[in-house]
Order: C-alpha cells, then sequence, then structure tokens
C-alpha cells in the first residue's frame, strides 16, 4: 500500500513540472494571430464599502442639582436695654440685674497757677508775693518790703524751680517795717515752707540746704528739671562795714517738694 501512495506521488510531480515548463512556439504565433481580439473587459472597482455606523452614544442622564433656596437673614430685633429693678428691702440682689461699677476716685491733676501766699511757720512769715521781673539791665527788682517771685521761674505745681527773693535788712526812710526775709537765715534743714496759689490749692516744701554765694551766681534762679523752692536773701548777712551795708554775698534757701 505504501509503495503505491509513493508511485501516484511521483506521478503527480511529473506532471506539474511538465506543465511549469515554457510555451510552444505554435502557442506564441497564436497568440500574435489573435491580436484583434475584443477588448478586455474593463475590471470594475470595488464599491466602497459605507462606513460602518459607530453606535449612537445615549447620553447617561445627570441629574440637575436642586438650587438651594437661601432664605433671606432674619432680623434681629436690637436687644432691650436690661431693666432696672428695685432692690428689695431685705437687700438680696436679683440675677437680672445689671452689675453697677463704681467709679474709683482718681486725683484731681494739679493746675499750677501763680503763687498768691508765702508761709514759713519756723520763722512767721507770711507774705502775699509780688511778682517781679528784671530791670532794662537785667537786674533782678527786689521789693522794699514785700516778698518778691520771680515771674520768670516756675509756677507751683509746674515741676521745676521756684524763686522768691527778698531784703534782710529795714529801709532806713521806714524803719519800723520789718525786712520779709530777716529770719531767713535761721531755717534748719526740715523746715516746712507752704506755698498757696491762684487755684486755692497748697503745696508743701521742706529745706534741704542753704548756702551762701557771690552776686554772679546766677545758675541758682535757673531751671533745675525738678520741683523746688529758691529763697535768695538779696543781701545776705547783716554785715555793717564802713556805716553802710555789704552786698558781697547772697544767701540761698533751698527746700523741696513733699510728695
Amino acid at each position: 500500500m505504501r509503495i503505491r501512495t509513493i508511485c501516484s506521488t511521483l506521478v503527480l510531480m511529473a506532471a506539474l513540472f511538465v506543465g511549469c515548463g515554457s510555451p510552444s512556439e505554435s502557442s506564441q504565433s497564436i497568440a500574435g494571430a489573435n491580436m484583434t481580439a475584443a477588448p478586455a473587459t474593463a475590471i470594475s472597482q470595488p464599491t466602497a464599502l459605507p462606513p460602518t455606523a459607530e453606535p449612537t452614544a445615549i447620553p447617561s442622564a445627570v441629574p440637575t442639582a436642586e438650587p438651594t433656596v437661601v432664605p433671606p437673614p432674619t432680623e434681629i430685633p436690637p436687644t432691650a436695654a436690661p431693666a432696672v429693678v428695685a432692690a428689695d428691702t431685705n437687700d438680696t440682689p436679683h440675677l437680672e440685674e445689671p452689675a453697677v461699677v463704681h467709679p474709683v476716685d482718681q486725683p484731681v491733676a494739679a493746675t499750677a497757677s501763680q503763687p498768691v501766699r508765702i508761709q514759713i511757720p519756723a520763722i512767721n512769715l507770711d507774705y502775699a508775693p509780688v511778682s517781679v521781673g528784671l530791670d532794662k539791665n537785667n537786674i533782678p527788682i527786689v521789693p522794699k518790703h514785700d516778698v518778691g517771685w520771680y515771674n520768670l521761674s516756675a509756677m507751683p505745681g509746674q515741676g521745676e524751680n521756684i524763686v522768691f527773693w527778698g531784703h534782710v535788712l529795714r529801709f532806713k526812710a521806714q524803719p519800723k517795717t520789718p525786712a520779709p526775709f530777716a529770719r531767713v537765715k535761721e531755717l534748719q534743714p526740715g523746715a516746712s515752707i507752704y506755698v498757696t496759689t491762684e487755684t486755692g490749692q497748697q503745696w508743701h516744701y521742706k529745706v534741704r540746704t542753704a548756702v551762701q554765694v557771690t552776686p554772679d551766681q546766677v545758675n541758682y534762679i535757673l531751671p533745675v528739671g525738678k520741683e523746688q523752692v529758691t529763697l535768695v536773701s538779696c543781701i545776705g548777712d547783716n554785715v555793717i562795714a564802713g556805716g553802710g551795708v555789704t552786698k558781697k554775698y547772697r544767701l540761698i534757701t533751698i527746700a523741696d517738694r513733699v510728695q
């Protein structure tokens, strides 16, 4: 059986080789004689197939958000002021009563004003000072029988140097009129000086020191950066020389403010 199959295969292969050979001359001449053959039938172009319709996308229904209705703001009526409830006779406080705040008394700020009275109990001095300044030669004007307040210095309450001056000797024309500063040299540290101003306020000072200076030492009547009273005894010591009074020295008495 196997031999028969092999033989059949060989016969078939031989036939294929014979068919694949070159065409004979007679075949070529026949082809040349028949050149007037009918025109070749036109090969129709393939008809374009219509495009496959894309499946229509069915949009999914998206739920539309319902708009949130915002109610208009409710107008809040103004809060009524708490009613004042009268206290019971037994002074029991009510919870609905507002707390009562009592103001704390604050110290009244002092107002600076011109001095109208100076008192020094230790030497029985009590005068209404006269406001004075400088003359045309810039020399201090000193009242004959009164205490002078130097009006270019400070007023009580201004936090600066308050200057008073006066004579220590009587004038021959009025020998019975005492000199206002005749006893200032007797003051000791700690002695009180009281100054009253136009507003009626009284200021208290205490003597700290006393120094003897020459007339050209004017720094004692200038601002010093703190409140104090300076008493200037214009003649200094009661010294008689050759029938007259020497003016070689000044007695400066300084008192600090008592807070």
